[in-house]
């Protein structure tokens, strides 16, 4: 086990709660807050206070969790790995995968993963990677990565309260025309006639809401700006599939005849509330090239 300690100042626009309320709305686990409390590990403005105090603008909060378990995946280097960050502070990073790269290793030993070249990039500085959600392998854009594993959890919490928003880009056909905005809710599960695969099954399947918004039409095909309400293996792309509109280049849920040059699908944003901070902090992408085909001028321009 591992001791890592935070010094917060309450800022001047602070509303004025419970200093157990601010753990609650700071997602702290329930077990590491009794632990503070136990151990009066959570001082305000130096002294050990009750969990009923109530806390004021420039107060001064000192946190020492002393049962952060450390533990990480070994991910080997990748001596050639070039990794692009769009974001870091202190607790995290936020890289730019490429189409085609793998997430993570599968293997002990195995190498060249987006996780591999997290792991590399910040050796230097001592640090580690810890894997906070995923992409699919044929899935390009914005990943969030842990440099402690203090903020590990804090971000899951916030995944499972939907206050870890992810964007995505997709580009379907245009066989059916979609409204402009709407939901797609069908459970997901297992596809049992192929492992690699999921399916829409209402019936034993795992809750899904994936929201849509069509941003360009054009006769051939749709551009569409999606956001994950859940987390499901392959949500997006069974969601669509399902409605009849696979996305274009998805080389496991399109015919061969949509096959394209790399599937349309494009990890664009994401939001997230500062860990043991306040506010929030968001990240774009930019938008690869194989997208600038289905782009309209407005967006290109921005290129």
């Amino acid at each position: 086990m591992s001791i890592y300690q935070r010094l917060v100042t309450l800022p001047s626009h602070y509303t004025n709660r419970s200093l157990r309320q601010q753990l609650k709305d700071w997602r702290i686990p329930r077990k590491w807050q009794h632990f503070l409390r136990i151990e009066k590990s959570v001082l305000v403005n130096g002294y050990y206070e009750p969990m009923n105090v109530l806390l004021h603008s420039g107060d001064q909060l000192s946190l020492s969790f002393k049962d952060i378990d450390a533990t990480h995946q070994d991910y080997a280097l990748d001596p050639v790995s070039q990794l692009t960050v769009l974001f870091e502070n202190p607790d995290l990073i936020v890289a730019d995968k490429p189409a085609g790269i793998k997430m993570h290793p599968n293997f002990a030993g195995e190498n060249g993963t987006l996780m591999n070249a997290a792991e590399s990039f910040l050796a230097a500085a001592g640090q580690h990677a810890w894997m906070v959600h995923r992409l699919d392998q044929a899935t390009s854009g914005a990943v969030l990565i842990a440099k402690n594993p203090l903020v590990v959890p804090l971000l899951n919490r916030q995944l499972a309260t939907k206050l870890l928003h992810r964007e995505y880009l997709a580009v379907v056909p245009a066989t059916r025309r979609l409204p402009d905005h709407g939901f797609f809710t069908g459970a997901i599960g297992q596809d049992p006639n192929d492992i690699r695969k999921r399916m829409v099954d209402e019936k034993n399947g795992q809750a899904a809401n994936t929201e849509f918004t069509v941003l360009h039409r054009h006769s051939h095909f749709q551009l569409l700006l999606i956001k994950l309400h859940t987390g499901r293996t392959h949500q997006i792309r069974v969601h669509l599939a399902h409605a009849g509109l696979p996305i274009i280049g998805d080389p496991l849920y399109a015919d061969e005849g949509n096959a394209g040059d790399g599937m349309l699908l494009h990890g664009w944003r994401l939001t997230w509330e500062t860990p043991l901070g306040f506010g929030q902090q968001n990240v774009t992408t930019p938008i690869p090239v194989r997208f600038n085909p289905f782009l309209p001028p407005t967006m290109l321009d921005r290129q």
